[in-house]
């Protein structure tokens, strides 16, 4: 086996692992740690943090018996980290996942003049954390815990960097930072032992640093620490293995450009990036003001973000496509981005295709309008010119200049590509030669969801009206996923829980002589009056009866006799439960949809008591 670097140590190092009472998670932190190709030389410790562990029981006869050491149970872990006084210590996790020669690279580091402890770049933690800082991060789709650890070493090769605080499921703390500890206890859980142990190293003037050479993998997700100004620091190791993963891929890239906006642009982008998926790569150039380009990678869970000036980073921008291995650019916009950005294909040396869609290639307003906002007719060169004059473009270019620069850039594409016959026809006005693909925007299936029956309670709202309960029924609707939204066509007593939260909203106050035309604003498939007290009359049952809307109501005072013989009616007990409510509302509304549909409707009144 070859050593990181020259000039390795022979000093032992202590690998203390902390367990709790996950067996197979320790089992499996064995097999990485024993299976690694190190030359340092190093010994296990289990550390079991509680009484119930039963580390002992589970090494004495596993694969690992005799080549861990298990400290006693409940022993405190400032005596195992000074059990052995000449040595570093590496704090691993017991879910940490490691590979090749992992501490080799961390020894490397650890020997850096005034070095006190080196963490490593992991998938959860907080500065070093990848791909995204502070949180605990997916593994990225394609990898494994053993590549991301193999491109780390190959791209950051001997690289890291000072940080503020040190986080993360292994961290190489070396013997002048133990001594700075001394025998003070370093606490009971990794937040404090991560913190007891910044504190120490910073007050003996050591240097706490980030491995940007090693990955490891944490299987579980830990609370993640707060954000940590040395994410500025660590970002160039997180940068080139980006790099160094989009350079390794055993698929094409491709780079779409266009504007920084949302609309109809940006989701054609995405919806052929995630067509495309399987087969390349898919990054966005977008402006970023004042000359400036900025290069991601929109797939979910990313953070590689590149800045460029243009014309002057050119050279610097293409080297990096091509180290990335970028096949082809597919442009969709030039708005906000300098006029530079036409040269990218000739200066990368890439195919390239265009999308059409809206007219910047023949007009700089790019919708064809004119001062008022509207379709400008298309006038003659001259009509173009007196626009222009008020309304200058981004570039500084007359609309001769405009359609020369953008019919040589055109007929230079693989393929022009437009949406509709329309665009082809008014682009070949200007561009008679130009051979134009039409091709309409890929689009998934559209489901249309069936919009859910709208319940509507008349009138003011209290608790004696019912207001409990409808809110209820809107929390019921909500839970078990029912097609109902109660709307209350008035305003309530206090205030309840709306939408988004539950399917409900209040109208607010009216004027008694605007009810009926309200009501019929609302379309409302079933009328709900839910009264907790024995009702007198109702005035707003009558405006109900004028409809021929189903209703549903409470079995008590008037009720019943106001809506005795007539049909599509429900009554239940003023106290029967939200779920019986919905349910008999739903059971009206549908036997409405079954009279409409021409099948015998139910009895004149039903009464469930």
């Amino acid at each position: 086996m070859t050593a990181h670097a020259p000039g390795r140590s022979e000093r032992v190092v202590d690998v203390v692992v902390r367990v709790d009472r996950d067996r197979g998670a320790l089992l499996r932190c064995l097999d990485c740690l024993f299976a690694s190709a190190n030359e340092t030389p190093f010994e296990v410790i289990v550390c079991p943090v509680n009484f119930e562990s039963d580390a002992q029981d589970v090494l004495r006869d596993g694969p690992h018996a005799g080549r861990v050491t298990v400290a006693g149970r409940g022993e405190p872990l400032a005596g195992i980290l000074c059990r052995h006084r000449g040595r570093d210590v590496v704090l691993l996790a017991v879910d940490a996942e490691v590979h090749g020669n992992w501490l080799d690279r961390l020894a490397f580091h650890a020997r850096e003049a005034n070095t006190g402890a080196v963490g490593t770049l992991s998938n959860v933690g907080g500065a070093a954390a990848y791909p995204r800082a502070g949180t605990a991060n997916p593994l990225p789709a394609g990898e494994t815990a053993a590549t991301l650890d193999a491109l780390c070493a190959r791209a950051n090769a001997q690289r890291g960097c000072d940080v503020d605080v040190l986080d993360g499921p292994s961290v190489f703390v070396t013997r002048a930072a133990l001594d700075a500890l001394g025998d003070a206890p370093p606490g009971d859980d990794e937040a404090s032992i991560a913190r007891t142990l910044a504190s120490s190293i910073a007050n003996a003037r050591l240097r706490a640093r980030v491995a940007g050479d090693v990955f490891v993998v944490r299987r579980e997700s830990p609370d993640v620490p707060a954000g940590d100004p040395s994410r500025n620091a660590v970002l160039p190791l997180a940068r080139r293995l980006d790099l160094a993963r989009l350079a390794a891929s055993p698929r094409p890239a491709i780079v779409f450009v266009s504007h920084a906006w949302g609309g109809g642009i940006r989701r054609h982008m995405n919806d052929l990036a995630a067509l495309v998926s399987m087969h390349a790569d898919v990054l966005y150039l977008e402006p970023a003001g004042d000359g400036g380009v900025k290069l991601w990678w929109p797939r979910d869970g990313e953070a590689f973000e590149a800045w460029f000036h243009l014309p002057q980073d050119m050279a610097t921008l293409c080297a990096m496509l091509r180290d990335i291995g970028v096949a082809r650019l597919h442009f969709h916009h030039v708005h906000g981005l300098p006029q530079s950005i036409l040269d990218l294909p000739r200066e990368l040396g890439a195919p390239y295709d265009c999308t059409l869609h809206d007219y910047f290639a023949i007009c700089p307003q790019y919708h064809l309008t004119d001062e008022r906002g509207r379709y400008c007719g298309e006038p003659d060169r001259e009509g173009c010119e007196t626009c222009l004059a008020h309304r200058h473009p981004q570039w500084p270019l007359d609309i001769g200049a405009w359609r020369a620069l953008f019919g040589d850039f055109l007929a230079r594409t693989d393929r022009v590509i437009a949406p509709s016959h329309d665009v082809e026809t008014r682009i070949r006005r200007y561009f008679p030669a130009l051979p134009i693909l039409v091709w309409p925007h890929p689009e998934h299936p559209m489901r249309v969801p069936t919009p859910p029956f709208s319940v509507v309670t008349l009138g003011n709202l209290s608790p004696e009206k019912g207001l409990d309960v409808v809110a209820a029924c809107a929390r019921d609707a909500q839970s078990r996923d029912l097609p109902l939204t109660f709307r209350v066509l008035g305003a309530t007593a206090r205030p309840i829980a709306q939408a988004p939260e539950v399917p409900l909203s209040v109208r607010g106050s009216y004027a008694d002589e605007q009810l009926p035309v309200l009501l019929a604003a609302e379309r409302a498939d079933a009328l709900f009056f839910p009264a907790q007290v024995p009702e007198t009359y109702a005035y707003t049952l009558s405006v109900a009866l004028a409809t021929d809307t189903p209703i549903v109501a409470s079995a008590l005072g008037a009720f019943p006799e106001r809506l005795a013989g007539r049909r599509r009616v429900r009554l239940l007990p003023f106290d029967a439960a939200p779920a019986r409510w919905n349910d008999a509302l739903l059971d009206v509304i549908r036997e409405q949809g079954m009279r409409e549909a021409g099948v015998a409707a139910a009895a004149p009144l039903h009464a469930d008591t």
